[in-house]
């Protein structure tokens, strides 16, 4: 039997482990659960529809993420091969949805002994070795609360209505300590109920309304926005091109280009000089006096919600309350 897994989110996490000689097989659990389709499926069929929506917004080919799914889940499945799984995630969003849906799994799987927990307040991938060794401190052994809490949270994060996930806003989640604030901020990224909205989009337009014209100085500016940073600049990049990309634009300045991880550095630094300005429609939106969703065509996913122009869900966050669909076309 082998000593120990560790999993964690992904490759700097590994790289920086590896640098600090921390014991044990090292697995990156590699996804952006928060954006694009999670529905109610069995391991491996839900991970045929992350490769293919993944492929889909250019990442890799859909063959290799495949691949690199079933690999990694082959690990997961052989829990039993190992004495000890350390799990070790981070407080932001990205990493609170990976430990849920790994907790998960292993609750499904009857293995509850010999599993441990790791949440940090600290990005893994930027620690130094001493830094990251400081963490070993945090482990603790996974309860029944900490499974049944996680239970919960992955079972709601994939219904196809965002009520049950706002529901547990109402429980205690204090052995999962940044569970909370990654459910409200997964909430927010639902379309506002005045202006339509989500919260990454309306710091993009407002970044871009107060001066702030290239798409990396946007980035950076967003990055310093967040409490605990959780969106890659790939994700971010693709919001920004959609507020751009349809037949009444929100912002100007991208003459037809897009990013993709796979832009040719030409490409890649024409795009990056892009100086961006709003629209007088995206200024109308950001001051709440036109409603985004009335003139942008929109289908996407979050969890197990799919949400579209013609009746969404929305969040009102100083409320911090979900507005149904037939309450905004009611209002």
């Amino acid at each position: 039997m082998k000593d120990r897994l560790i999993i964690t989110n992904g490759d700097e996490a590994v790289a920086r482990m590896r640098e600090a000689r921390i014991d044990g097989e090292i697995l990156p659990w590699r996804d952006i659960l928060y954006e694009g389709p999670v529905p109610a499926l069995p391991l491996d069929e839900l991970s045929d529809v992350r490769a293919r929506f993944l492929a889909e917004r250019g990442w890799t080919s859909e063959e290799e993420l495949r691949a690199a799914f079933r690999a990694r889940d082959d690990v997961l499945r052989g829990h039993a091969e190992f004495r000890e799984i350390v799990l070790w995630f981070e407080h932001d969003l990205y990493d609170q949805l990976q430990l849920v849906q790994v907790l998960d799994f292993l609750a499904g799987e009857g293995r509850r002994e010999g599993v441990s927990l790791i949440q940090s307040g600290r990005y893994i991938g930027t620690e130094t070795p001493r830094g990251l060794k400081q963490h070993l401190h945090l482990q603790e052994r996974a309860t029944d609360a900490h499974f049944a809490l996680a239970r919960l949270a992955w079972s709601a994060f994939r219904a196809p209505s965002p009520e049950p996930w706002a529901n547990l806003l109402r429980l205690s989640t204090h052995v999962l300590p940044f569970l909370r604030l990654a459910m409200l901020r997964l909430l927010e990224e639902l379309p506002d109920h005045r202006t339509g909205l989500s919260r990454t989009e309306t710091t993009i337009l407002t970044l871009i309304h107060d001066g702030v014209r290239h798409p990396a100085d946007i980035y950076d500016a967003y990055r310093e926005s967040e409490v605990a940073l959780f969106m890659g600049d790939w994700s971010f990049y693709c919001l920004l091109d959609a507020l751009g990309d349809t037949s009444a634009p929100f912002i100007a300045g991208l003459n037809g280009r897009a990013f993709s991880p796979g832009l040719p550095e030409g490409a890649r630094d024409a795009y990056m000089a892009s100086r961006l300005s709003l629209t007088h429609l995206g200024v109308s939106v950001l001051c709440g006096h036109a409603d985004a969703l009335q003139h942008r065509r929109i289908d996407r996913a979050i969890g197990g919600v799919r949400i579209t122009s013609r009746a969404p869900w929305r969040w009102d966050a100083s409320a911090r309350r979900l507005v149904p669909p037939e309450s905004k076309l009611l209002g």
